[in-house]
């Protein structure tokens, strides 16, 4: 177990001016490391950095601002609230840091760990939370097997994520607030949504492979000024549902809902969202919405989107309420069974 030798490393080179902490190949188990300002922690090819078993070995990340704005499903089995100590719990912690990254191309195992007091009675660690912090970058790496959400942030200024592969676990990059990020030719194969949450402000995701047993993109709290572009979305889920009991479904859903309020009150609204040159292929239909008093949706354009081998409705949009979108204008797409 390296915890330390590990940690000791990073707060020495952040004491240093920052750098990079290199870890060679080999296995290596973990409790919860923190990232520090100005370093980038990187695993070298067939280096694996992995949880321990145990679920209480990892801490908590605790917020220093009020985020309970980002709060959703409470009172349900999804109960997903900043003061919930369990669910705040991670592998990796990036706790308010400046420029600090995690880079490839090893690869960080999250070893589905159980914990029975966890989301829906199972849920362990999310693998990698990052909170209250800017200029965080993620490129190259390899995270599998989280045993909750590969990645979580929070209030996040200028995230960056490249290059980065996800497969298994639940959600792959889960982001509640965001200014001025970037996801790009990341590939998901993940047991829930590959890229979720809200409150984004100019975000852009563009040239991913995005493959799930659950959506391809959900945003669950209002957004404004998100494009995503040249992506290619495809079902069934390499890996199963991770929730869906015995029955292990893998059937993808939609490729983006669009449900601010779904799950808990919202405020905000929902506009300039731009879908554009995408592909689908074997899901449920290209794209829905639902948006829940508290939200309101405004503008919404597809363009250039080709999906084959759907299962579900042949339209533009599912709509799964009346508040829908104010204005939504469609432009050269074609949809098959």
């Amino acid at each position: 177990e390296c915890t330390e030798a590990i940690q000791q490393a990073l707060d020495n080179c952040s004491a240093a001016g920052g750098g990079r902490v290199l870890i060679p190949e080999g296995l290596y188990l973990s409790k919860t490391l923190y990232l520090r300002d100005g370093v980038e922690l990187f695993l070298e090819e067939n280096a694996v950095l992995q949880g321990v078993e145990e679920p209480d070995a990892y801490d908590p990340y605790l917020p220093h601002n009020d985020l309970t704005r980002y709060d959703s499903g409470n009172g349900t089995a999804n109960s997903n609230c900043v003061n919930d100590t369990v669910w705040m719990k991670a592998f990796i912690i990036g706790d308010g840091v400046r420029d600090a990254s995690i880079g490839g191309p090893g690869t960080i195992d999250g070893r589905h760990v159980f914990n029975e007091r966890g989301e829906e009675g199972m849920r362990g660690p999310h693998t990698v939370i990052v909170a209250e912090a800017e200029g965080f970058k993620m490129a190259d790496v390899h995270l599998t097997r989280a045993a909750n959400y590969a990645f979580l942030g929070y209030a996040l200024e200028k995230p960056v994520f490249e290059n980065v592969t996800i497969t298994e676990g639940w959600d792959g990059i889960h982001i509640r607030g965001a200014k001025d990020a970037v996801i790009r030719g990341c590939s998901f194969q993940t047991g829930d949504d590959t890229i979720a949450g809200g409150y984004w402000e100019n975000m852009l995701i563009e040239n991913c492979e995005i493959n799930s047993s659950c959506n391809g993109i959900r945003m669950i709290m209002p957004s404004e000024d998100v494009v995503i572009r040249n992506s290619h979305f495809y079902g069934p889920g390499v890996y199963p549902h991770r929730t869906s009991g015995e029955a292990r479904r893998t059937n993808m859903l939609f490729g983006v809902s669009l449900e601010p309020g779904a799950w808990g009150t919202t405020s905000g609204e929902m506009k300039n969202i731009l879908l554009q040159n995408l592909t689908m292929e074997k899901l449920s239909s290209p794209v829905a919405t639902s948006v829940r008093e508290g939200s309101v949706a405004l503008d919404l354009t597809l363009e250039d989107i080709t999906a084959t081998g759907l299962t579900g409705a042949l339209t533009p949009v599912v709509c799964w309420n009346d508040l829908g979108f104010q204005s939504v204008t469609v432009k050269g797409c074609r949809f098959s069974r």
